[in-house]
């Protein structure tokens, strides 16, 4: 009897460890891919642009070579288009007219409910004022990132921007 008993103690220490071991990866290679493939570690709209969103967003000519400039949503209502995701459907969109706002994580009673091992269950606000749109890192274990850089605290959004919150990309527009 005392065999099998540790039999089965080396089979799920040698699952504990094989997870371990695939989570250490996964996090490595997450890191790499949020240095992106441009210099600097930068993102480049022309080099990942999806159809029909990051090259309309770049032809508004918000890009400059120091970053993207902050523009105010006149006409129109700032909106986080789901780019990329394992959770959300691509394309899946978020409108915030001034004065909205919504946070993202992985607690159920969150606006944008990411179910992610990456993102904490309060990760990241997003606002919509009178002066633009922005977001906020509330604290998260993992950090949220505008366009492949991690933010520490409110932080000003543009058209084109790419924001990270776990595995999953939102890129700004307005519509």
């Amino acid at each position: 009897m005392l065999q099998i008993v540790l039999l089965a103690g080396k089979f799920v220490f040698l699952v504990i460890l094989y997870l371990f071991v695939y989570r250490v990866i996964r996090s490595a290679s997450r890191e790499l891919r949020t240095a992106g493939p441009a210099a600097g570690g930068q993102w480049a709209p022309e080099m990942e642009a999806p159809m029909g969103m990051g090259v309309a967003a770049a032809s508004v000519g918000v890009a400059t070579p120091a970053g993207v400039v902050p523009v105010r949503a006149a006409g129109g209502v700032w909106t986080l288009v789901v780019q990329k995701s394992p959770y959300l459907p691509v394309g899946e969109a978020y409108s915030f007219p001034v004065g909205a706002q919504a946070m993202a994580g992985r607690s159920a009673d969150m606006d944008i409910y990411l179910e992610d091992t990456f993102v904490s269950s309060k990760h990241a606000q997003f606002e919509a004022t009178a002066e633009g749109f922005q977001v906020e890192d509330l604290r998260s274990t993992n950090g949220t990132q505008v366009n492949g850089s991690d933010i520490a605290g409110p932080r000003r959004l543009g058209v084109g921007d790419r924001v990270e919150v776990g595995d999953t990309v939102f890129l700004v527009e307005v519509r």
